[in-house]
């Protein structure tokens, strides 16, 4: 099993590569300052869109396709705006560009059928963003829910899923295959595999575009419970987003990855003080609406992207020409003024906030401006000692080529504490035969150098080059303590960062076990109940069955009066055998597990239950598709619990009858056993409450609702659990869930569907 510091390496590069992943585009950047200020206007709206052919041309396509009655050619983009109107122009611009980073279209591929298809993600996440708009827009729109915010905030609140699917496509297409197979929630399972979710991935993509923190926050937040959401200014906002979201996911518009749909968008509209009658009307026409706007955004055809390739070159070629005359400019100037301009530069792009990487990537990025082109790599030794260091090497244009953690050397020397003075030579740290294996871009590791970049309390990280000329050392010395002190200062925000995150992670987690313990002492005071009640009642109870047994008896058989003495018989044991039940809960039972073949174990179980059933109910089927192992187990106790989920599912009518059948989950490492039936299922109010004790929704002359109570408890017994998944009318799923360990896990067969 993975340690915890190889689990915290995995996430810290994942987290790095999201960090590194595609910026916002230009036009979507400055349209969200432009109207994010109180002073801006159509007019500057007009202009931004009229800079960009490919953006104009699609403006003006979606004018054709709006329906507004206009009979003549909309031919500029003022008339444009006139009419389709300010805040839709600048939706549909955000829309096209944030399509543009993220292609729709890439995801089709001819690969196996569960991959992420972007296509219906897009659809999805339009779907919520025009759900959230219309909302708002029809309550009038409330100082705290703008519309055009609300349907920004709708389109983006998925954005992770992208960012996960682009960093780590074979982890996210599992995370998708499993969550299709269980009917669970995307983010659970994002955290099983890939050690973080979507929203956190959503998060740290939305801080490197810089979105406004309301946006940043229902990216980030729009999963959680309304209730457990912080005092915020802009709660209600990441509230509608997650109504939003409920909406469309109960039309099933587009692909979200959750099917767990925990309470009706009528009980979350009336928490957010909304109308629910009016929600009920937006969610009426949104099918329409999105298919409008899918339509004209060009999610439904892969859209023509001539005039805008044609653009880019256009403006590359002129970037060119003005990097040749700076180029020729800058060989003209002092070494002094290169040093200055660097950091003037460097100054201005490294922002507050960005990520480490980010900030070494600019410092690479710097030091080829200032330094000259070539070998760059920068090396950077843990905060403990011990720990493995982390070096990151770029190209020879200082993009960035690869990053990883890797061992210290033996007698490694210390890095922090290199001093200041005239760059030195690797060999003279005893570390290049070491760290030749991971200089891969190294023209000659001879020539290789090191530059300390210092910070308040020491040096930060080391720059390895091959330069043979730098800036006199007293210029060079203040680019490399600039350098320094804004990569310490990087990853001392991302502790920050890490920390809050963490935080976030502890309060889901102290939520949920919350949950769990309000359950167990509801059990403990059932137990307590049950146990007293035994006490006083078997006495009792034992007077009554053995008066009403001896009165039958000695009663003519048939008569009225044998008959009725029976009945207090048999109603006086099955009262006894509810206390029985009841004691459960205050001993709970306790496993004898011993090396059970379970393919045995649950022919004997279904041979048992066609005994009693007898010859003309309906069958009951067992599938084995998998070789099964030997699992330590108590054999009467799983039987029991077996035999209650088939007895349950043949209690609820089946169609075709009750199918049994058992498989290894390989992640998890769990045996499930599953009992399917096509029978009546449940409500939501039935599946919500069936593993109470007492509790059914049968009518009068029932059975004691204790089965699938007890049957959970012989299954905790073993360290395993039951699911329960049910459709009215469509039949139930009950999974029971044991766990394997590792000699039980090694003879398991994983291979088989």
């Amino acid at each position: 099993m993975p340690t915890d510091l190889s689990k915290t390496r995995r996430l810290e590069l994942i987290l790095r590569q999201i960090d590194s992943l595609p910026t916002l585009p230009v036009v979507a950047t400055r349209l969200l300052s432009l109207t994010a200020s109180d002073e801006s206007n159509a007019r500057q709206v007009t202009d931004l869109i009229m800079g960009d052919q490919s953006l104009t041309a699609k403006i003006l396509s979606l004018c054709r396709q709006a329906d507004r009655g206009v009979r003549t050619d909309v031919m500029t983009i003022d008339k444009a705006v006139v009419l389709l109107g300010f805040t839709e122009v600048r939706n549909a611009v955000l829309s096209i560009k944030i399509f543009e980073t993220f292609d729709p279209h890439e995801s089709r591929k001819e690969e196996k059928p569960d991959s992420f298809d972007r296509v219906d993600f897009w659809r999805h996440s339009l779907a919520v963003g025009i759900a959230a708009e219309l909302i708002a827009a029809a309550h009038g729109s409330p100082a705290d829910l703008p519309p055009a915010e609300a349907f920004v905030a709708g389109l983006l609140h998925d954005i992770g899923k992208v960012a996960l699917d682009h960093v780590l496509p074979k982890s996210f297409a599992r995370v998708i295959e499993l969550t299709d197979l269980n009917q669970g929630n995307i983010a659970e399972f994002e955290r099983r595999i890939i050690g973080l979710d979507h929203h956190t991935a959503g998060k740290r993509i939305a801080e490197q575009w810089q979105l406004p923190h309301r946006l940043q926050d229902c990216i980030w937040l729009h999963g959680s419970s309304y209730e457990s959401l912080p005092r915020l200014d802009h709660r209600r906002l990441i509230g509608l987003v997650g109504l939003a979201d409920l909406i469309v996911r109960q039309q099933h518009l587009g692909y979200s990855g959750n099917f767990q749909i925990k309470q009706t968008p009528r009980e979350l509209a009336q928490k957010l003080a909304l109308d629910p009658d009016r929600i009920e009307r937006v969610a009426q026409r949104l099918h329409e609406e999105v298919e409008k706007r899918a339509r004209a955004l060009g999610l439904e055809d892969r859209p023509s992207r001539d005039l805008y390739l044609q653009s880019i070159e256009q403006a590359n070629q002129v970037l060119g020409r003005l990097n040749s005359a700076l180029e020729r400019r800058s060989r003209g100037l002092s070494k002094q003024s290169q040093v200055l301009d660097a950091i003037g530069a460097f100054h201005a792009a490294a922002q507050p906030g960005r990520s480490m990487l980010d900030v070494m990537n600019l410092v690479v990025s710097n030091a080829g401006t200032a330094l000259g082109e070539g070998f760059y790599a920068l090396l950077q030794q843990s905060e403990q000692e011990g720990q493995p260091w982390f070096i990151a090497q770029y190209g020879t244009q200082g993009q960035p080529l690869r990053s990883q953690y890797i061992e210290p050397p033996p007698l490694a020397p210390d890095l922090t504490r290199l001093g200041e003075g005239e760059p030195v030579s690797m060999n003279l740290t005893q570390i290049l035969p070491w760290i030749a294996d991971y200089l891969l871009e190294a023209p000659d590791l001879r020539e290789v150098k090191l530059l300390p970049l210092s910070c308040g309390w020491g040096t930060a990280a080391v720059l390895l080059h091959n330069q043979t000329q730098l800036p006199p050392w007293p210029q060079l010395s203040a680019l490399l303590s600039t350098w320094g002190s804004a990569i310490a200062a990087a990853g001392q925000h991302d502790g920050a960062r890490r920390m809050g995150e963490e935080l976030a992670e502890a309060n889901r987690a102290l939520a949920e076990a919350q949950d769990k313990l309000l359950h167990t002492e509801s059990m403990a005071r059932l137990g307590e109940m049950a146990a007293g009640a035994a006490h006083e009642m078997n006495n009792p109870l034992a007077v009554i069955s053995g008066r009403s047994q001896l009165l039958s008896i000695s009663l003519p058989p048939g008569t009225k009066e044998q008959k009725a003495a029976q009945t207090i018989f048999e109603q006086a044991h099955r009262l006894s055998d509810l206390i029985t039940s009841l004691r459960m809960f205050a001993d709970p039972p306790r496993a004898d597990p011993k090396p059970t073949d379970i393919g045995a174990l649950l022919q004997e179980t279904i041979k048992r239950v066609r005994k009693e059933q007898g010859a003309n109910d309906k069958p009951v089927n067992l599938q084995i598709k998998t070789k099964l192992p030997s699992v330590s187990l108590d054999a009467s106790q799983i039987q029991s619990a077996i035999t209650e989920l088939i007895e349950n599912g043949l209690q609820a009518s089946p169609r075709t009858g009750v199918h049994v059948t058992v498989r290894v989950e390989p992640v998890e490492r769990h045996l499930i056993v599953q009992v399917n039936d096509d029978g009546v299922g449940m409500d939501g109010h039935t599946l919500a409450h069936a593993m109470d004790p007492f509790f059914s929704n049968k009518t009068a002359g029932r059975r004691v609702g204790m089965g699938l109570p007890r049957a959970q408890q012989l299954a905790a017994a073993h360290g395993g659990w039951i699911e329960l998944r049910s459709k009215v009318g469509e039949g139930t799923t009950a999974s029971l869930f044991l766990p394997l360990d590792e000699v039980d896990f090694e003879t398991a067969d994983t291979t088989a569907a």
